[in-house]
């Protein structure tokens, strides 16, 4: 369990020393809490229906989470009191998300179009994990 409670803090990987039970138990604590990370170490919260949200922060606007979803819809949230959020350490993200009340303060994404006109952003998953900052 030992290795379990280092994966929570750390965020964790297949090629750290852990096994495959251990590693299922540490899912396991994920989906309870609501989200899931890949093994690359990205985020991805869980909506209400269960449907995935990929996290990542904007670099650039302190406290401000991006996220994407399943239909490539681009969101954000901007957590005022925290200039600092890590992403890496489950904890963080179980304090920050685990209770569900991200989903109504999420705002759409907009971004004026060629012709002026205001329109939703949408990314594939490439272009959202390469984002530096919807301030660019």
């Amino acid at each position: 369990m030992a290795g379990v409670a280092a994966l929570l803090r750390g965020g964790g990987s297949a090629g750290d020393g852990t096994d495959a039970r251990e590693r299922a138990s540490i899912d396991a604590l994920r989906d309870e809490a609501g989200f899931r990370r890949s093994y690359d170490g990205h985020v991805q919260l869980l909506t209400r229906e269960g449907e995935p949200v990929e996290l990542r922060l904007d670099a650039k606007v302190p406290g401000t989470v991006l996220m994407r979803d399943k239909d490539s819809y681009v969101y954000f949230i901007t957590i005022n009191n925290i200039q600092q959020i890590d992403l890496t350490d489950d904890y963080v993200v179980m304090a920050l998300f685990g209770d569900g009340a991200w989903q109504d303060s999420m705002q759409r994404l907009t971004a004026k179009d060629d012709a002026g006109k205001l329109v939703d952003v949408m990314l594939d998953q490439d272009s959202f994990r390469d984002l530096i900052s919807v301030m660019e």
